[in-house]
Protein backbone atom coordinates (compact mmCIF):
# COMPACT_ATOMS: atom_id res chain seq x y z
CA UNK A 1 0.00 0.00 0.00
CA UNK A 2 2.91 2.46 1.02
CA UNK A 3 4.38 1.74 -2.27
CA UNK A 4 1.25 2.42 -4.35
CA UNK A 5 0.74 5.64 -2.40
CA UNK A 6 4.36 7.01 -3.15
CA UNK A 7 3.91 6.33 -6.41
CA UNK A 8 0.99 8.27 -7.38
CA UNK A 9 2.44 10.76 -5.20
CA UNK A 10 5.12 11.15 -7.74
CA UNK A 11 3.09 10.57 -10.69
CA UNK A 12 0.42 13.42 -9.11
CA UNK A 13 3.13 15.83 -8.26
CA UNK A 14 5.11 15.13 -12.55
CA UNK A 15 1.91 16.07 -13.40
CA UNK A 16 1.13 19.09 -11.42
CA UNK A 17 4.76 20.04 -12.45
CA UNK A 18 3.85 19.75 -15.82
CA UNK A 19 0.65 21.58 -15.81
CA UNK A 20 2.44 24.59 -13.93
CA UNK A 21 5.40 24.92 -16.47
CA UNK A 22 3.12 24.46 -19.17
CA UNK A 23 0.94 27.29 -17.68
CA UNK A 24 3.48 29.60 -16.36
CA UNK A 25 4.97 29.42 -20.73
CA UNK A 26 1.71 29.85 -21.89
CA UNK A 27 1.46 33.17 -19.55
CA UNK A 28 5.02 34.07 -20.08
CA UNK A 29 4.78 34.12 -23.79
CA UNK A 30 1.50 35.89 -24.09
CA UNK A 31 2.63 38.52 -21.53
CA UNK A 32 5.93 38.53 -23.71
CA UNK A 33 4.34 39.04 -27.63
CA UNK A 34 2.39 42.16 -26.29
CA UNK A 35 5.54 43.61 -25.08
CA UNK A 36 7.80 42.84 -27.96
CA UNK A 37 5.67 44.98 -30.29
CA UNK A 38 7.53 47.91 -28.75
CA UNK A 39 10.95 46.72 -27.76
CA UNK A 40 12.38 49.19 -24.74
CA UNK A 41 15.94 51.27 -26.13
CA UNK A 42 18.00 52.93 -23.34
CA UNK A 43 20.96 55.28 -23.91
CA UNK A 44 23.31 52.22 -23.35
CA UNK A 45 22.14 50.12 -25.79
CA UNK A 46 23.78 51.80 -28.25
CA UNK A 47 26.75 50.76 -27.15
CA UNK A 48 25.85 47.03 -26.95
CA UNK A 49 24.86 47.37 -30.68
CA UNK A 50 28.41 49.00 -31.82
CA UNK A 51 30.08 46.08 -29.96
CA UNK A 52 28.12 43.24 -31.49
CA UNK A 53 29.47 44.50 -35.22
CA UNK A 54 32.89 43.39 -34.08
CA UNK A 55 34.54 40.04 -35.02
CA UNK A 56 34.06 37.60 -32.17
CA UNK A 57 37.66 36.96 -31.52
CA UNK A 58 38.79 40.42 -31.47
CA UNK A 59 39.65 42.72 -28.16
CA UNK A 60 37.38 45.00 -28.88
CA UNK A 61 34.04 42.33 -28.64
CA UNK A 62 35.83 40.29 -25.73
CA UNK A 63 37.13 43.25 -23.97
CA UNK A 64 35.05 46.51 -24.73
CA UNK A 65 33.26 48.91 -23.26
CA UNK A 66 30.97 46.10 -22.27
CA UNK A 67 31.09 42.60 -21.38
CA UNK A 68 30.42 40.39 -24.48
CA UNK A 69 27.84 38.41 -23.65
CA UNK A 70 24.67 40.71 -24.47
CA UNK A 71 26.57 41.95 -27.82
CA UNK A 72 27.08 38.49 -28.00
CA UNK A 73 23.40 37.90 -27.91
CA UNK A 74 22.67 40.43 -30.34
CA UNK A 75 25.65 39.36 -32.69
CA UNK A 76 23.84 35.63 -32.92
CA UNK A 77 19.98 37.45 -33.81
CA UNK A 78 21.76 39.82 -36.35
CA UNK A 79 20.51 42.82 -34.44
CA UNK A 80 16.92 41.75 -34.93
CA UNK A 81 15.41 43.54 -31.64
CA UNK A 82 12.16 41.66 -31.40
CA UNK A 83 14.23 38.06 -32.24
CA UNK A 84 16.44 39.17 -29.24
CA UNK A 85 13.93 40.09 -26.98
CA UNK A 86 11.39 36.59 -27.75
CA UNK A 87 15.24 34.89 -26.85
CA UNK A 88 15.63 36.48 -23.67
CA UNK A 89 11.88 35.81 -22.76
CA UNK A 90 12.56 32.46 -23.47
CA UNK A 91 15.37 31.38 -21.69
CA UNK A 92 13.93 33.37 -19.09
CA UNK A 93 11.39 30.87 -18.83
CA UNK A 94 13.39 28.25 -19.60
CA UNK A 95 16.03 29.70 -16.55
CA UNK A 96 13.29 29.73 -13.61
CA UNK A 97 11.54 26.71 -14.25
CA UNK A 98 15.07 24.92 -14.49
CA UNK A 99 15.26 26.81 -10.83
CA UNK A 100 11.74 25.78 -9.85
CA UNK A 101 12.14 21.90 -10.92
CA UNK A 102 15.80 21.89 -9.10
CA UNK A 103 14.27 23.57 -5.94
CA UNK A 104 11.52 20.89 -5.67
CA UNK A 105 14.08 18.08 -6.17
CA UNK A 106 16.18 19.68 -3.20
CA UNK A 107 13.25 19.04 -0.44
CA UNK A 108 11.87 15.65 0.76
CA UNK A 109 8.24 16.26 1.82
CA UNK A 110 5.28 16.35 -0.94
CA UNK A 111 4.18 19.47 0.50
CA UNK A 112 7.75 21.53 0.23
CA UNK A 113 8.03 20.05 -3.51
CA UNK A 114 4.72 21.70 -4.75
CA UNK A 115 5.08 25.14 -3.01
CA UNK A 116 8.79 25.37 -4.13
CA UNK A 117 7.20 24.59 -7.66
CA UNK A 118 4.19 27.51 -7.19
CA UNK A 119 6.56 29.57 -5.08
CA UNK A 120 9.67 30.49 -7.62
CA UNK A 121 7.01 30.38 -10.15
CA UNK A 122 4.92 32.86 -8.87
CA UNK A 123 8.13 34.78 -7.93
CA UNK A 124 9.59 35.20 -11.43
CA UNK A 125 6.47 36.42 -12.48
CA UNK A 126 7.45 40.03 -10.82
CA UNK A 127 7.52 42.71 -12.80
CA UNK A 128 11.28 43.90 -11.90
CA UNK A 129 11.97 39.58 -13.13
CA UNK A 130 10.00 39.50 -16.77
CA UNK A 131 9.71 43.00 -17.15
CA UNK A 132 13.14 43.41 -18.55
CA UNK A 133 12.45 40.58 -21.20
CA UNK A 134 11.45 43.29 -23.38
CA UNK A 135 14.20 45.67 -23.07
CA UNK A 136 17.69 45.61 -24.82
CA UNK A 137 20.09 45.90 -21.94
CA UNK A 138 21.67 42.69 -19.54
CA UNK A 139 19.35 42.53 -16.73
CA UNK A 140 17.16 39.98 -18.33
CA UNK A 141 20.16 37.67 -19.34
CA UNK A 142 21.61 38.46 -15.88
CA UNK A 143 18.49 36.93 -14.08
CA UNK A 144 17.87 34.40 -15.95
CA UNK A 145 21.74 33.15 -15.25
CA UNK A 146 21.32 33.67 -11.61
CA UNK A 147 18.32 31.80 -11.46
CA UNK A 148 20.12 28.57 -13.37
CA UNK A 149 23.22 29.37 -11.81
CA UNK A 150 21.19 28.41 -8.49
CA UNK A 151 19.67 25.89 -9.75
CA UNK A 152 22.91 24.47 -10.88
CA UNK A 153 24.68 24.20 -7.31
CA UNK A 154 21.25 22.82 -5.88
CA UNK A 155 21.68 19.86 -8.75
CA UNK A 156 24.97 19.43 -7.53
CA UNK A 157 24.96 19.80 -3.83
CA UNK A 158 21.84 16.28 -4.77
CA UNK A 159 25.20 14.39 -5.81
CA UNK A 160 28.23 15.37 -7.02
CA UNK A 161 29.08 14.51 -10.51
CA UNK A 162 31.85 16.09 -12.66
CA UNK A 163 29.62 16.85 -15.81
CA UNK A 164 27.08 18.83 -13.38
CA UNK A 165 30.10 21.34 -11.89
CA UNK A 166 31.27 21.57 -15.88
CA UNK A 167 28.31 22.58 -16.29
CA UNK A 168 27.86 25.05 -13.20
CA UNK A 169 31.29 26.73 -14.41
CA UNK A 170 29.59 27.00 -17.36
CA UNK A 171 26.51 28.58 -16.23
CA UNK A 172 29.19 31.09 -13.88
CA UNK A 173 31.85 31.75 -17.03
CA UNK A 174 28.14 33.57 -19.01
CA UNK A 175 27.07 34.96 -15.51
CA UNK A 176 30.26 36.84 -15.02
CA UNK A 177 30.89 38.18 -18.49
CA UNK A 178 26.90 39.44 -18.57
CA UNK A 179 27.41 42.17 -15.58
CA UNK A 180 30.89 43.31 -13.99
CA UNK A 181 29.46 42.50 -10.43
CA UNK A 182 28.12 39.73 -11.25
CA UNK A 183 32.57 38.16 -11.30
CA UNK A 184 32.53 40.31 -8.05
CA UNK A 185 30.13 37.67 -6.60
CA UNK A 186 31.47 34.45 -8.10
CA UNK A 187 35.08 36.37 -6.67
CA UNK A 188 33.01 36.26 -3.12
CA UNK A 189 31.95 32.58 -3.42
CA UNK A 190 35.43 31.24 -4.46
CA UNK A 191 37.00 32.90 -0.94
CA UNK A 192 33.29 30.64 0.73
CA UNK A 193 34.35 27.67 -0.67
CA UNK A 194 38.03 28.37 0.28
CA UNK A 195 36.91 29.22 3.81
CA UNK A 196 34.54 25.44 4.28
CA UNK A 197 37.19 23.71 3.18
CA UNK A 198 39.89 25.31 5.32
CA UNK A 199 37.38 24.35 8.17
CA UNK A 200 36.87 20.78 7.26
CA UNK A 201 33.00 21.75 6.02
CA UNK A 202 33.39 20.16 2.25
CA UNK A 203 35.84 18.62 0.70
CA UNK A 204 38.41 18.92 -1.64
CA UNK A 205 36.11 18.63 -5.05
CA UNK A 206 35.02 22.03 -4.16
CA UNK A 207 38.14 23.60 -4.16
CA UNK A 208 38.38 23.19 -7.95
CA UNK A 209 35.09 25.29 -8.46
CA UNK A 210 36.53 27.94 -6.19
CA UNK A 211 40.13 28.28 -8.16
CA UNK A 212 37.77 28.60 -11.12
CA UNK A 213 35.60 30.90 -10.01
CA UNK A 214 38.56 33.03 -9.16
CA UNK A 215 40.28 32.48 -12.09
CA UNK A 216 36.72 33.59 -14.02
CA UNK A 217 37.06 37.02 -12.04
CA UNK A 218 40.56 37.22 -12.91
CA UNK A 219 39.61 36.75 -16.60
CA UNK A 220 36.39 39.53 -16.25
CA UNK A 221 38.73 41.76 -14.38
CA UNK A 222 41.15 41.99 -17.18
CA UNK A 223 38.29 42.74 -19.70
CA UNK A 224 37.43 45.66 -17.79
CA UNK A 225 40.40 46.80 -17.58
CA UNK A 226 41.48 46.53 -21.06
CA UNK A 227 37.82 47.88 -22.07
CA UNK A 228 38.59 50.54 -19.49
CA UNK A 229 35.47 49.88 -18.30
CA UNK A 230 35.66 50.90 -14.79
CA UNK A 231 36.47 54.46 -15.83
CA UNK A 232 32.82 56.22 -16.76
CA UNK A 233 31.46 55.00 -13.17
CA UNK A 234 35.00 56.32 -11.35
CA UNK A 235 34.34 59.16 -12.68
CA UNK A 236 30.87 59.56 -11.73
CA UNK A 237 31.90 58.94 -8.32
CA UNK A 238 34.75 60.88 -8.44
CA UNK A 239 32.31 63.89 -9.73
CA UNK A 240 29.48 63.16 -7.30
CA UNK A 241 31.37 61.93 -4.22
CA UNK A 242 34.53 62.70 -4.06
CA UNK A 243 35.16 65.78 -5.13
CA UNK A 244 32.78 67.43 -3.21
CA UNK A 245 34.23 66.49 -0.17
CA UNK A 246 37.57 67.78 1.20
CA UNK A 247 38.45 64.49 3.08
CA UNK A 248 38.36 62.42 -0.17
CA UNK A 249 40.00 64.88 -2.16
CA UNK A 250 42.90 65.17 0.29
CA UNK A 251 43.22 61.30 0.48
CA UNK A 252 43.41 60.61 -3.20
CA UNK A 253 45.69 64.08 -3.62
CA UNK A 254 48.35 62.13 -1.23
CA UNK A 255 47.69 59.20 -3.19
CA UNK A 256 49.51 61.27 -6.28
CA UNK A 257 46.15 62.51 -8.02
CA UNK A 258 46.45 65.84 -9.17
CA UNK A 259 44.42 68.27 -7.87
CA UNK A 260 43.59 71.34 -9.88
CA UNK A 261 41.22 74.01 -10.44
CA UNK A 262 39.85 72.52 -13.78
CA UNK A 263 39.21 69.20 -11.53
CA UNK A 264 37.67 70.86 -9.25
CA UNK A 265 35.22 72.55 -11.16
CA UNK A 266 33.75 69.33 -11.64
CA UNK A 267 32.79 68.63 -8.28
CA UNK A 268 29.05 67.44 -8.58
CA UNK A 269 28.97 66.35 -11.92
CA UNK A 270 28.72 63.28 -13.79
CA UNK A 271 31.61 62.03 -15.94
CA UNK A 272 29.95 63.47 -19.00
CA UNK A 273 29.33 66.57 -17.72
CA UNK A 274 30.76 69.97 -18.84
CA UNK A 275 31.03 68.77 -22.34
CA UNK A 276 32.98 65.97 -21.64
CA UNK A 277 35.54 67.54 -19.66
CA UNK A 278 36.87 64.74 -17.88
CA UNK A 279 37.54 62.79 -21.41
CA UNK A 280 38.32 66.02 -23.10
CA UNK A 281 39.57 68.99 -21.10
CA UNK A 282 43.55 69.78 -22.07
CA UNK A 283 44.05 70.99 -18.36
CA UNK A 284 43.13 67.90 -16.80
CA UNK A 285 45.74 66.06 -18.59
CA UNK A 286 47.65 64.57 -15.47
CA UNK A 287 44.34 63.72 -13.79
CA UNK A 288 44.10 61.53 -17.00
CA UNK A 289 47.40 59.91 -16.65
CA UNK A 290 47.01 59.13 -12.64
CA UNK A 291 43.76 57.84 -13.77
CA UNK A 292 44.94 54.76 -15.78
CA UNK A 293 47.85 54.24 -13.30
CA UNK A 294 46.83 54.76 -9.98
CA UNK A 295 43.26 55.60 -10.29
CA UNK A 296 41.62 52.20 -9.44
CA UNK A 297 43.92 51.52 -6.70
CA UNK A 298 43.64 55.16 -4.95
CA UNK A 299 39.70 54.82 -4.87
CA UNK A 300 39.85 51.14 -3.10
CA UNK A 301 42.72 52.45 -0.53
CA UNK A 302 40.38 55.11 0.22
CA UNK A 303 37.45 52.67 0.52
CA UNK A 304 39.28 50.84 3.02
CA UNK A 305 41.00 53.72 5.10
CA UNK A 306 37.59 54.00 6.88
CA UNK A 307 35.89 50.68 6.80
CA UNK A 308 32.86 52.52 8.81
CA UNK A 309 32.39 54.96 6.74
CA UNK A 310 32.29 53.11 3.53
CA UNK A 311 29.98 50.20 5.14
CA UNK A 312 27.76 52.92 6.45
CA UNK A 313 26.93 54.99 3.18
CA UNK A 314 25.38 52.09 1.27
CA UNK A 315 23.74 50.67 4.79
CA UNK A 316 21.89 54.17 4.80
CA UNK A 317 20.38 53.57 1.30
CA UNK A 318 20.15 50.46 1.47
CA UNK A 319 16.15 50.75 1.79
CA UNK A 320 15.87 53.53 -1.50
CA UNK A 321 17.85 51.18 -3.64
CA UNK A 322 16.96 47.82 -2.93
CA UNK A 323 13.58 47.69 -2.78
CA UNK A 324 13.14 47.13 -6.19
CA UNK A 325 10.35 49.65 -7.12
CA UNK A 326 9.72 53.05 -9.46
CA UNK A 327 11.56 51.52 -12.24
CA UNK A 328 8.80 50.22 -14.79
CA UNK A 329 7.80 54.02 -16.21
CA UNK A 330 11.03 54.60 -17.61
CA UNK A 331 12.73 51.36 -18.37
CA UNK A 332 10.33 48.88 -19.64
CA UNK A 333 8.09 48.79 -23.12
CA UNK A 334 5.18 50.82 -22.87
CA UNK A 335 3.81 47.39 -23.93
CA UNK A 336 4.48 45.84 -21.35
CA UNK A 337 1.88 45.01 -18.32
CA UNK A 338 2.64 42.90 -15.15
CA UNK A 339 0.92 40.11 -14.59
CA UNK A 340 0.65 39.85 -10.52
CA UNK A 341 -1.22 41.72 -8.65
CA UNK A 342 0.38 44.71 -6.77
CA UNK A 343 -0.96 42.90 -3.66
CA UNK A 344 0.80 39.81 -4.20
CA UNK A 345 3.72 41.63 -5.33
CA UNK A 346 3.78 43.41 -2.22
CA UNK A 347 3.92 39.78 0.23
CA UNK A 348 6.53 38.53 -2.15
CA UNK A 349 8.68 41.56 -1.92
CA UNK A 350 7.86 43.61 0.98
CA UNK A 351 9.02 46.55 -1.23
CA UNK A 352 9.08 49.68 1.68
CA UNK A 353 10.70 47.04 4.17
CA UNK A 354 13.68 45.96 2.39
CA UNK A 355 16.72 46.06 5.24
CA UNK A 356 13.80 44.64 7.63
CA UNK A 357 13.66 41.68 4.82
CA UNK A 358 17.69 42.01 4.86
CA UNK A 359 17.77 41.75 8.59
CA UNK A 360 15.29 38.88 8.61
CA UNK A 361 17.19 36.94 5.80
CA UNK A 362 20.68 37.45 7.30
CA UNK A 363 19.08 36.34 10.87
CA UNK A 364 17.69 33.17 10.02
CA UNK A 365 20.86 32.62 7.43
CA UNK A 366 23.41 32.89 10.42
CA UNK A 367 20.97 30.28 12.60
CA UNK A 368 20.72 27.75 9.93
CA UNK A 369 24.45 28.45 9.86
CA UNK A 370 25.43 27.88 13.83
CA UNK A 371 22.71 24.99 13.51
CA UNK A 372 24.48 23.62 11.38
CA UNK A 373 21.22 22.65 8.91
CA UNK A 374 23.15 21.45 5.74
CA UNK A 375 23.86 18.26 7.59
CA UNK A 376 19.94 17.79 7.00
CA UNK A 377 20.06 19.34 4.05
CA UNK A 378 23.06 20.36 1.93
CA UNK A 379 20.28 23.44 -0.15
CA UNK A 380 21.00 25.11 3.30
CA UNK A 381 24.81 25.93 1.55
CA UNK A 382 22.92 27.60 -1.30
CA UNK A 383 20.44 29.76 0.69
CA UNK A 384 23.11 30.37 3.49
CA UNK A 385 25.79 31.65 1.08
CA UNK A 386 23.20 33.57 -1.10
CA UNK A 387 21.91 35.46 1.58
CA UNK A 388 25.41 36.59 3.29
CA UNK A 389 26.92 37.97 -0.32
CA UNK A 390 23.42 40.11 -0.60
CA UNK A 391 24.96 43.12 1.08
CA UNK A 392 28.73 42.72 0.07
CA UNK A 393 27.03 42.28 -3.89
CA UNK A 394 25.15 45.70 -2.96
CA UNK A 395 28.17 47.46 -1.45
CA UNK A 396 30.38 46.88 -4.96
CA UNK A 397 26.90 47.98 -6.61
CA UNK A 398 26.61 51.24 -4.44
CA UNK A 399 30.59 52.37 -4.66
CA UNK A 400 30.46 51.44 -7.95
CA UNK A 401 28.66 54.25 -9.53
CA UNK A 402 26.27 56.85 -8.97
CA UNK A 403 24.29 56.89 -11.96
CA UNK A 404 21.24 54.08 -12.39
CA UNK A 405 21.73 52.49 -9.01
CA UNK A 406 17.93 52.03 -8.97
CA UNK A 407 18.20 49.84 -12.32
CA UNK A 408 21.99 48.19 -11.20
CA UNK A 409 21.00 47.28 -7.75
CA UNK A 410 17.85 45.29 -9.25
CA UNK A 411 20.29 42.24 -9.48
CA UNK A 412 20.96 42.20 -5.83
CA UNK A 413 17.06 43.12 -5.17
CA UNK A 414 16.20 39.45 -6.21
CA UNK A 415 19.24 37.90 -4.53
CA UNK A 416 18.16 38.84 -1.34
CA UNK A 417 14.03 37.91 -1.78
CA UNK A 418 15.10 34.85 -3.73
CA UNK A 419 17.44 33.65 -0.86
CA UNK A 420 15.08 34.23 2.08
CA UNK A 421 11.82 32.37 -0.22
CA UNK A 422 14.61 29.24 -0.27
CA UNK A 423 15.13 29.35 3.27
CA UNK A 424 11.44 29.74 3.94
CA UNK A 425 10.83 26.71 1.75
CA UNK A 426 13.81 24.43 3.77
CA UNK A 427 11.85 25.89 6.73
CA UNK A 428 8.89 24.33 5.38
CA UNK A 429 10.53 21.07 4.32
CA UNK A 430 11.87 20.72 7.96
CA UNK A 431 8.84 21.16 9.90
CA UNK A 432 6.57 18.35 7.76
CA UNK A 433 9.20 16.20 8.21
CA UNK A 434 9.16 16.68 12.07
CA UNK A 435 5.39 16.55 11.55
CA UNK A 436 5.10 13.37 9.67
CA UNK A 437 7.86 11.81 12.55
CA UNK A 438 5.95 13.16 14.96
CA UNK A 439 2.68 11.41 13.47
CA UNK A 440 4.50 8.20 12.96
CA UNK A 441 5.67 8.01 16.39
CA UNK A 442 2.35 8.46 17.98
CA UNK A 443 0.94 5.76 15.88
CA UNK A 444 3.32 3.38 17.01
CA UNK A 445 2.18 4.31 20.61
CA UNK A 446 -1.56 4.04 19.88
CA UNK A 447 -0.86 0.63 18.12
CA UNK A 448 0.82 -0.74 20.93
CA UNK A 449 -1.48 0.09 22.91
CA UNK A 450 -4.11 -1.27 21.20
CA UNK A 451 -2.55 -4.60 21.26
CA UNK A 452 -1.73 -4.64 24.60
Amino acid sequence: MTEHRTLFRNLALLGLLTLAIALYSALRIINLASSVQRVKSTADTPAYLRISEEPVWSRDFLAGSRPFVFPGLLKIFGQDEKNVVWAQGLFSVMSWSILAVSMAASVKSYIAKVAAIGLLLLFSLYRYILGWDSVLLTESLSLSLLALFIAGWLWLLLGWRWYKGILLLGVAFLWAFCRDTNAWVLLMIAVALLFLWAIAVTDKKYLVLSAAFGLIFLLSNLSADLGGRWVFPFQNVLGRRLLPDAGAVDFLAGCGMPVSPALMRLSGEFANGQDRAFYNDPNLEGYRLWLEESGKSCYMRWLLSDPVRSLAQPVGEFNTFMGVQELQSFLFSRRFSPVLPGRIETLLTVQQQALFVFLLATGMAVIALLGRAWLKNKAWWVAIILTLLVFPHFFIIWHGDTLGIERHAVPAGIQLYLGLWIMVLLVLDRFVEWLQARQAVTHLYLSRNEKQ
